[in-house]
């Protein structure tokens, strides 16, 4: 969960750096592209060394927690925080940048665990 909010908070840092100091965009259009810029780059990157590891050794890709359905499950996330964050803004007529960041901050409140209450 701390991994989740540094992230969080690394990217809502920038977004205010591209914003004020470069001038590029809002704050909020930068938050959205700098946290989707991110996303992205870490799905590729899982999915590498899903390919490395699979080519290498199955055992081993089982070892690491690295697999095909974790990817998919963290693209699945991503694409339902931005259809929840439409929703909202078409329900509630608030800026979609705005809501983005705060159902982005609120999904790092939760965890997503694969183990058993018994372990």
């Amino acid at each position: 969960m701390l991994k989740k909010f540094a992230l969080w908070f690394i990217c809502f840092g920038l977004s205010f750096l591209v914003a004020d100091v470069f001038g590029w965009t809002d704050q909020g259009q930068a938050f959205l592209y700098i946290y989707l810029g991110v996303t992205v780059a870490i799905i590729l990157l899982m999915i590498i060394v899903l390919l490395i590891l699979g080519v290498a050794c199955k055992e081993k890709m089982i070892a690491t927690g690295i697999s095909l359905l974790a990817v998919i499950i963290f693209m699945v996330v991503t694409v339902i925080a931005l259809f929840a964050t439409w929703v909202a803004t078409k329900l509630f007529e608030v800026d979609f940048f705005t809501t983005f960041q705060i159902m982005t901050f609120g999904a790092c409140l939760t965890s997503l665990s694969l183990k058993s209450k018994d372990d």
